[in-house]
């Protein structure tokens, strides 16, 4: 990816991290609107990859003085993001109620991520794998 190309596939990926976020936000686990459970785990899943692009590019632009949130956010990021998605309790089966409140959960981590983003503790290119201004 060209230096040039990096903060237009960077945006592209924030944009879609954030249409995702807000999707799922809006679904009910139990009521109207509800996904089935294959669009409940596709959600989980791509908001499980996003998030940890997001988590990369926090942090690399974090500094000694940034704010506490950005590294509260950083800390959840760290313990919640990659975990298997499996039912904690007997009998072991996920339901869609579950999966839809993970999804819901990883969908406001991935919101406090694109928050530290939005005010400024990283650079664009940074979710590009680029961070040169070389062309």
């Amino acid at each position: 990816m060209t230096a040039a190309a990096a903060p237009e596939a960077a945006e592209s990926l924030r944009e879609k991290a954030r249409a995702l976020a807000e999707e799922v936000l809006v679904r009910a686990p139990d009521g109207e609107g509800r996904p089935s459970l294959d669009q409940a785990v596709a959600a989980v899943h791509q908001l499980n990859a996003y998030g940890e692009h997001l988590q990369g590019a926090v942090q690399t632009g974090v500094r000694p003085d940034s704010p506490d949130r950005t590294l509260a956010v950083l800390g959840e990021a760290h313990g919640r993001l990659g975990q298997p998605l499996t039912s904690a309790v007997p009998p072991f089966v996920l339901t869609t109620d579950t999966v839809v409140r993970r999804a819901q959960n990883l969908a406001r981590l991935v919101a406090g991520l694109l928050s530290a983003l939005d005010a400024g503790f990283s650079t664009p290119s940074d979710l590009g794998g680029n961070t040169t201004n070389t062309p």
